[in-house]
């Protein structure tokens, strides 16, 4: 039996959450979306150990010595007059640590796959109000040698950074660079795209559009084999479905980024994401194709931004888990010939969020909506955001090099979010200098999982090639300055 903590070692006063940490924990604090059967929105991330049978009881210690010191996990989330509120556990012997902790036998059949389905079942689960809103469970002796450690963590707890570093804090062996931020958050480029005045005061305009009204009032991508179909919007939440691409060097993908000046391995990694969509609507015949070529239709994909200070550390992260995020989106080139001018598509459309007020403005503007809005209408705007995009994208920076946690080797590690609502979403994370995306799909979704998961795969290879084989002069940065912005230019000596 492991001891816990004396109540002093972890004693911590009762926090009142900010406004984004209510809205993602709505679905287990109001009866309101209770009674809509709303799924909370839940961050798990699959460890696969080496060790086929590792002993749960230094699981156990792990979970004691670290993750229990980290004030949310340990406390008890409710909402108390309009606010949420977290209430640390004092006595640690109350700690239903049976809860928390599953350990499960694979009797030497179980895959990788059963235990991505493992997620599915996650994504349906409601959580017990009285006890802190994470599930660990611990899958021995599976198939191929291996075990699984699956960490299922409410959105309420933090965010995708917060939550990130949390995980990577149980790695016996800490990465020294800061991480829980996606590569869209930082970049690390020598090459910097010069802005032009003219260029920031158009970007300025429409973020500012954009910010406060554009995003807010754009309607839905038009109907396709990859979103839940408009009629099943209001339909009974299904489960997920979930399967991961191959591993992709981390030394190409940068090889690939350093061939095309000033782009991040965020655009190369949007870049494969729209050529596979594009792919995977081709190999379907999908008719949405139709609609993009000639009606002008657009397909869009989210991503989140982490609105923190690039300061920030590891262990400030897990020191305050909280929410801090943003969701933007960039209309995916669909229908671009060239595989190199998809990826100066996305990243042009990735500056313009860089360099325009829209980030802030988005934030701002989110929080004073959700100080002022009933359970009623936030659970409308949450279903209405979810269906707009065709896809949600996030991007986590893992060690560079093998780990390993409570001693045992990591032989793999994904990171995914499961939303209700959520047509596809595609975990990117990079761990021992490979990438591997993961494709988390809503069962309301007509597509197969491992069709798309190909679709990926060739539009790695596909850009791979392309730049790879492409001469200086078709490598050159295009000229992103927009049409507006050129005008204004012109304009401003007459003025």
């Amino acid at each position: 039996m492991v001891s816990h903590p004396k109540g002093s070692e972890l004693s911590s006063p009762r926090r009142r959450a900010s406004l984004q940490t209510k809205f993602f924990s709505l679905p287990t604090t109001s009866d309101y979306f209770k009674e809509k059967n709303f799924k909370p929105t839940k961050i798990v991330g699959m460890i696969l150990l080496s060790d086929p049978n590792p002993d749960a009881s230094r699981i156990q210690n792990l979970i004691i010595d670290k993750m229990l010191k980290v004030p949310r996990f340990r406390s008890v989330c409710r909402l108390e007059d309009g606010h949420t509120i977290f209430e640390p556990i004092v006595d640690m012997d109350q700690f239903d640590m049976d809860y928390h902790l599953k350990v499960v036998n694979g009797l030497g059949k179980m895959t990788e796959q059963d235990g991505s389905d493992l997620v599915s079942e996650a994504h349906l689960m409601n959580w017990d109000a009285t006890k802190p809103l994470w599930k660990l469970t611990l899958v021995k002796n599976m198939i191929d040698g291996r075990s699984m450690l699956l960490c299922v963590i409410d959105h309420a707890l933090g965010d995708g950074a917060s939550l990130s570093a949390v995980m990577l804090s149980l790695f016996d062996k800490k990465p020294i660079k800061k991480t829980g931020e996606s590569t869209s958050q930082k970049s690390h480029r020598p090459y910097k795209t010069k802005v032009r005045l003219s260029h920031r005061i158009v970007s300025f305009l429409y973020g500012s559009y954009a910010g406060f009204i554009g995003l807010h009032i754009g309607g839905a991508d038009p109907e396709n084999g990859l979103k839940i179909p408009l009629a099943k919007k209001r339909c009974e939440p299904a489960g997920k479905k979930c399967t991961q691409t191959k591993h992709f060097p981390l030394s190409e993908i940068k090889a690939m980024k350093n061939k095309l000046p000033g782009t991040t391995i965020n655009d190369i990694v949007m870049g494969i994401a729209t050529i596979a969509i594009q792919d995977y609507f081709e190999k379907t015949n999908d008719p949405v194709l139709h609609k993009i070529k000639n009606g002008g239709k657009n397909l869009h994909l989210q991503f989140t931004v982490n609105y923190r200070d690039r300061n920030t550390t590891m262990e400030d992260l897990v020191a305050n888990t909280n929410n801090r995020l943003v969701v933007g989106q960039v209309s995916m080139p669909i229908g671009v010939k060239s595989p190199i001018d998809v990826v100066w598509d996305c990243k042009a459309q990735m500056d313009e969020f860089k360099i325009s007020p829209v980030i802030a403005i988005l934030w701002n503007v989110g929080s004073f909506l959700l100080r002022f809005l009933p359970d009623s209408a936030i659970e409308e705007a949450a279903l209405d955001s979810f269906s707009k995009a065709t896809a949600c994208m996030t991007n986590i920076m893992g060690p560079a090099e093998a780990s390993s946690i409570a001693g045992y080797l990591i032989d793999d590690f994904s990171f995914l979010g499961t939303g209700h609502g959520q047509s596809l979403y595609l975990g990117v994370i990079s761990y021992n200098n490979r990438v591997r995306i993961t494709v988390c799909m809503d069962e309301l979704v007509q597509a197969d999982p491992q069709e798309f998961k190909k679709s990926l795969e060739v539009g790695y290879t596909k850009l791979n090639s392309c730049i790879m084989s492409a001469s200086p002069e078709e490598l050159n940065p295009p000229d992103q300055m927009p049409k507006s912005a050129k005008v204004l230019e012109a304009l401003i000596p007459i003025l």
